[in-house]
């Protein structure tokens, strides 16, 4: 799985990504973070915010990120990051780790001990940081800022990113109804197309009770206004009869 890893070296983006995670309202809580974890743990930055600022950075504007997601390496699996910000307002997510609202800050932070991941759990994977790069879903995520050494790592993202193409980076799914999620939320928030390998799994890989998890999943999550807009996306996508005719038309829009 860790074939096609590089560093950024593009000092442009790097600075846009340095200069994002150095502003005093996201800085002072990593700095915060790092205080109350293990002199060995590594914290990562991987996927939505930092592809955000991608987008930015390469096309000029981009949606503003909602939250900020962290995987911590280095520490004992039984490390409990709630107790290390027991003071701090936290609360259990869905996927093993908690949601971090810090004092002052507009962003949340979910933070996720690396063995947690749900690809590197799920298929008892090596709770590595390149393991992590490779079992995030898409390219356009498949960045990873490393925040002591102020470094980025990628996997295809900034070529995607440039593209404006949605394209899967990992072939393991472990719940098909999440990665359709993920995949129209991404096509929603971004406005980038689908490739092919992508619009197919869209378009003729859901079965009906996927369709109907997919649905409730939306609504939950996104409110019904959203949820309704992102469901009118799919049924647009699946009168496609092609992934040519689909792309064309995008084209003209």
């Amino acid at each position: 799985m860790m074939t096609g890893i590089t560093t950024v070296a593009d000092q442009t983006l790097l600075q846009a990504v340095r200069r994002f995670f150095g502003r005093p309202d996201v800085g002072g809580n990593l700095e915060l973070l790092r205080t109350r974890l293990p002199g060995s743990a590594e914290i990562f930055v991987a996927g939505g915010a930092v592809r955000d600022i991608l987008i930015k950075a390469l096309h000029g504007s981009a949606p503003a990120p909602r939250d900020i997601d962290i995987f911590i390496g280095g520490l004992d699996r039984d490390f409990s990051l709630r107790d290390a910000l027991g003071d701090q307002r936290v609360e259990p997510t869905d996927l093993k780790g908690i949601r971090w609202h810090p004092a002052l800050s507009d962003l949340p932070y979910d933070l996720c001990l690396l063995p947690d991941f749900l690809v590197i759990d799920i298929f008892h994977l090596e709770p590595t940081v390149e393991n992590l790069l490779a079992g995030i879903d898409f390219t356009i995520n498949a960045i990873i800022y490393d925040y002591r050494r102020q470094t980025l790592i990628e996997r295809g993202c900034t070529a995607a990113v440039g593209a404006r193409i949605i394209d899967f980076n990992c072939d393991l799914m472990p719940d098909k109804g999440l990665i359709a999620y993920r995949i129209l939320l991404m096509s929603h928030r971004t406005g980038f197309p689908l490739a092919l390998p992508v619009f197919d799994f869209i378009k003729n890989r859901l079965a009906l009770e996927t369709l109907t998890y997919l649905k409730s999943l939306l609504r939950a999550k996104l409110g019904k206004v959203v949820a309704s807009a992102i469901l009118a996306d799919y049924n647009r996508i699946c009168r496609y009869g092609s992934h040519e005719a689909y792309l064309a038309d995008r084209g003209r829009h």
